[in-house]
């Protein structure tokens, strides 16, 4: 039996998918922060092999997280359908990777809440 993917698709890209930013972008501008985050959540590239598609997610998904207020982090996450979050646990723990960039106290929350 022969590999339904040919070389070209080693990294199974084709089959990927991934956060289009200029959409994510229309729901920050609008200041739907937990719709914003649901939609990176949701086409979260977690079977991409390029590490640049899961930085520049988690990047978005992370910088949505902290436009979030703090009070209104249980609500989001409430919001947020259950199989999906898994992957934001994922988030917030690159989070803590790049404490620097990301407020440690909002991840914890997200954490707790999540």
């Amino acid at each position: 039996m022969t590999n339904q993917y040919d070389d070209k698709d080693d990294d199974l890209s084709v089959n990927v998918v991934e956060p289009d930013e200029n959409e994510w972008k229309r729901f920050i501008d609008e200041m739907k922060y937990v719709r914003a985050l649901e939609y990176v959540l949701q086409n979260a590239p977690v079977r991409a092999k390029d590490p640049e598609k899961k930085k520049k997610a988690a990047s978005m998904a992370l910088s949505t997280m902290m436009k979030i207020k703090t009070n209104e982090i249980s609500q989001a996450v409430n919001s947020i359908p259950v199989p999906l979050r898994d992957t934001l646990m994922k988030y917030v723990y690159k989070g803590f990777e790049s404490t620097k960039d990301y407020s440690s106290s909002a991840l914890l929350v997200w954490h707790e809440k999540a």
